[in-house]
């Protein structure tokens, strides 16, 4: 099986960046918590020490969907840097397990004392019950302790690359993976109710409305979904959220919303950072706000604008291009995703965001903070 990948010049004739999506999101762990552990254990590596030592800039990210690795280089180094990238991966210092345990373990601590982050984590738990989405890749409680070194082996032995896109002056990067499509585990069925997670000495606490909806395979109406959060929270002080709970009633500090169109499903996040005297009537206007469908000419026009733009100055560096078109091949859009994207948002009606909007089912709802 050949590997999913996509080559586009760079607009840089010096520079490289290569975007390398791996089997070990929390969709694809053979042992949930695997990669929060195989992440500090190859920084460990003194493979990644000459990468740096090379110049070389990476990033190890683990998602939902895989796990990222992005690499940005000289161009004339790009060879060595791959060949080292290769031998970081499939060559952990796995003596240094309980290290790398202790350091992931601290990370996701961390993570857990966010208000922010442990909202979603705790949405997400709530939505997705025990489809594998419900694991938060940052802050979700695995247990890492249990992880053995036959667990590492074998998670090496399993690592296939899903997609390699790459953004250089020419098209020589090969990386010596096994590869894997990427396959999507269907959600069953949603969860629902709210939940309160109280922290202690927190100024603000989070509020968090989630929806179940769209994944990005869903082409036309993940489009639509983009542009109604887009309208509901996603163009920051012009936003309905933000004018509603922030500038008009002065409830929230913070309050926007995310879309995030995944390859089993979409997510559709609103947020909101408030103190906890203001919790519920926040929740209420935020669920009023969310729920109104009306939408005029222009509104939409200012959305249809805001998510071009944004995408154009999102394409404007190697590191833009790489991280914006690293979706096709990962998830096997058709080459041409971002015109079918311009022309068909462009070509929107009011209703038909209106639709997307009243179409929302039952979300989840949860509050983190003193």
């Amino acid at each position: 099986m050949g590997m999913n990948r996509l080559f586009i010049k760079s607009p840089v004739n010096d520079v490289a960046v290569i975007n390398l999506a791996l089997n070990l999101g929390s969709l694809q762990e053979p042992v949930p918590g695997i990669a929060n552990v195989l992440i500090p254990l190859w920084r460990m590596s003194d493979y990644a020490k000459e990468l740096e030592r090379v110049g070389v800039s990476f990033v190890i990210e683990k998602g939902l969907d895989y796990l990222m690795v992005r690499v940005k280089a000289r161009y004339s180094v790009i060879p060595k840097a791959v060949e080292l990238l290769v031998k970081t991966l499939l060559n952990p210092p796995i003596d240094r397990l309980d290290d790398a345990i202790r350091e992931a373990g601290t990370r996701i601590t961390l993570s857990r004392e966010d208000v922010i982050t442990l909202s979603i984590a705790e949405a997400l738990k709530l939505l997705f019950n025990d489809h594998p989405y419900s694991r938060h890749p940052t802050a979700y409680e695995y247990k890492l302790t249990g992880i053995t070194k036959d667990d590492v082996r074998r998670a090496i032995d399993g690592l296939r690359a899903i997609s390699l896109t790459v953004v250089a002056p020419e098209d020589v990067v090969e990386v010596d993976l096994p590869s894997a499509n990427y396959v999507e585990i269907p959600v069953r069925g949603f969860g629902s109710g709210s939940r309160d997670v109280r922290l202690e000495g927190k100024v603000q606490t989070a509020v968090v409305i989630m929806y179940p909806t769209y994944g990005i395979k869903d082409v036309e109406r993940s489009f639509k979904m983009d542009v109604a959060n887009t309208v509901i929270g996603g163009m920051g002080l012009v936003s309905r959220l933000y004018r509603e709970v922030r500038v008009k009633r002065g409830l929230a500090y913070y309050a926007y919303s995310m879309y995030w169109p995944l390859g089993s499903s979409g997510v559709f996040i609103a947020m909101a950072g408030v103190r906890r005297e203001f919790v519920k009537d926040t929740i209420d206007i935020m669920l009023n706000t969310i729920s109104n469908s009306s939408l005029s000419d222009d509104e939409l026009a200012m959305a249809v604008r805001n998510r071009i733009g944004r995408l154009k100055v999102m394409k404007e560096s190697p590191e833009g291009i790489a991280n914006v078109h690293s979706v096709i091949p990962t998830y096997g859009l058709p080459s041409d995703y971002y015109d079918r994207y311009i022309n068909y948002i462009r070509n929107l009606r009011p209703e038909d965001v209106a639709h997307e909007i009243r179409g929302l089912q039952q979300p989840v709802i949860v509050t983190v903070g003193t």
